[in-house]
């Protein structure tokens, strides 16, 4: 701050390549093409950057944008994401083909301890030549 005085800013973000400062926020959430510079260029205007970080900081898009990210946090921390039914599949799709590996692998395990071959001259079921399967 002009008067010594810091205040964090957990949203912005420094680009040592580009020399620049951006919201970061703004640059992730923002659903619409953004208005503001610190969202899309940058800024390395180091005069002016205090008045410019205030201005960002009360525009509508950064309070928006920042309201959607504490949302997002509190979704996370509560496990109530958009996903999470589709995670909820996976890991019972997961679960069932786990269990079917260990099914074929205890398999392969018994003809081996017991010497017995997968197949015989006949691979149709039922038939006398078909052997073990």
């Amino acid at each position: 701050m002009s008067n010594g005085e810091q205040h964090e800013r957990t949203w912005l973000i420094y680009s040592q390549d580009l020399d620049k400062v951006f919201c970061f926020y703004c640059k992730l959430f923002n659903l619409v093409p953004s208005t503001t510079k610190l969202a899309n260029e940058g800024s390395r205007d180091w005069r002016n950057i205090s008045h410019k970080l205030r201005n960002h900081e009360i525009s509508n898009e950064h309070i928006a944008n920042m309201s959607f990210r504490i949302d997002l946090e509190k979704r996370l921390l509560k496990n109530k994401t958009i996903d999470k039914h589709v995670q909820e599949q996976i890991n019972r799709d997961t679960e069932h083909w786990r269990n079917v590996l260990f099914r074929i692998i205890v398999v392969v395990k018994t003809l081996a301890k017991n010497n017995l071959t997968f197949r015989g001259m006949d691979e149709r079921i039922y038939k006398e030549s078909n052997e073990t399967f």
